[in-house]
């Protein structure tokens, strides 16, 4: 499938998806949810052409080359912020499957090894050739910011309605979107990634780097953002079995996102989705696409996650 490969330098601090826990709302994700992004580069399209196109998509925005780790790049312990990942084992571990091999012996790893699947781990250029990727844990640096609601009319704060909202630090990161008219307006441009003009309102410079083809699913799968194999009542792909249990090697997580269009404004809905870094078998790809404008089944069928961050390259 044909995507646009795009570079964003944020160099500022950006609030991600947040999570509630009474007043404090904190950043869950390293890297910047799909529907954030999307809804930013629409923005600034709209404000140019003034209309909005709904079938446009893009993926999460991750930092230069780091990705989701899989169940097949573990941590070397359990503290430890090491992660490696045998070449071309995602081919490999597809060939078993296909080969009816037991779930059993697919998924058996070193005792060492310690899965973290959906962590943002970054590549280490390695020196000269070796038989295994490697990779460390992303981090940044974050800061909590207060804010007091007003009351517009006695211009005076409301009891108890401080609020604390964590920042994470971006600064260069990477992004797959639909080539399209809505790249060609906003590229060498900027978009606000802030959640308000009085929350930082960061903005970033979008790079057009080229245009690349990435393999679609087929057989053993990774998903590079959340995944669904259905959504009410309608089947988007259809996941293999193996013994007579389908084969998804990952965890799950909660979708949510706001939709605004020229009919229906402030959607929110949620729903259990497939985790980023998660690995599934598919049987058919069907339909899987059509949630790629929501920021979901952004699937591949990759040899590893060293050959997907390889051309994914923006420097």
């Amino acid at each position: 499938m044909r995507f646009v490969l795009l570079k964003l330098e944020v160099n500022g601090y950006v609030t991600t998806r947040v999570r509630r826990i009474g007043n404090y709302y904190f950043s869950t994700t390293d890297y910047i949810p799909a529907t954030q992004l999307r809804g930013a580069i629409l923005a600034e399209y709209y404000y140019q052409k003034g209309k909005i196109d709904q079938s446009f998509f893009t993926s999460p925005a991750f930092p230069i080359d780091s990705a989701p780790s899989h169940y097949f790049s573990p941590a070397e312990g359990r503290k430890s912020s090491e992660f490696t990942e045998e070449k071309e084992i995602l081919r490999k571990k597809n060939e078993e499957l296909e080969k009816n091999k037991s779930l059993k012996e697919v998924l058996k790893l070193s005792r060492d090894k310690k899965p973290r699947i959906g962590m943002i781990i970054k590549r280490v250029e390695s020196k000269g050739v070796e038989e295994i990727n490697k990779y460390t844990k992303f981090s940044t640096e974050s800061f909590i910011s207060m804010h007091v609601a007003i009351e517009k009319t006695l211009a005076s704060s409301y009891h108890r309605m401080l609020f604390a909202y964590e920042y994470k630090k971006f600064d260069e990161l990477w992004a797959l979107a639909k080539p399209s008219e809505v790249i060609d307006i906003i590229k060498t441009g900027k978009i606000r990634l802030g959640r308000g003009r009085n929350r930082t309102n960061t903005l970033a410079t979008v790079e057009v780097i080229r245009e690349i083809d990435l393999p679609e699913p087929q057989g053993l799968s990774y998903c590079l953002s959340q995944c669904i194999p259905s959504l009410f009542g309608k089947e988007l792909f259809t996941v293999g079995e193996v013994e007579g249990r389908k084969v998804i090697i990952g965890s799950t997580s909660t979708y949510v996102g706001w939709f605004t269009n020229d009919s229906i404004s402030g959607q929110k809905p949620s729903f259990k989705t497939l985790s980023e870094g998660t690995l599934v078998l598919v049987k058919n790809k069907e339909n899987y696409e059509q949630l790629l404008p929501a920021g979901l089944n952004f699937m591949f069928g990759i040899d590893d996650l060293d050959s997907l961050l390889r051309k994914v390259m923006v420097k």
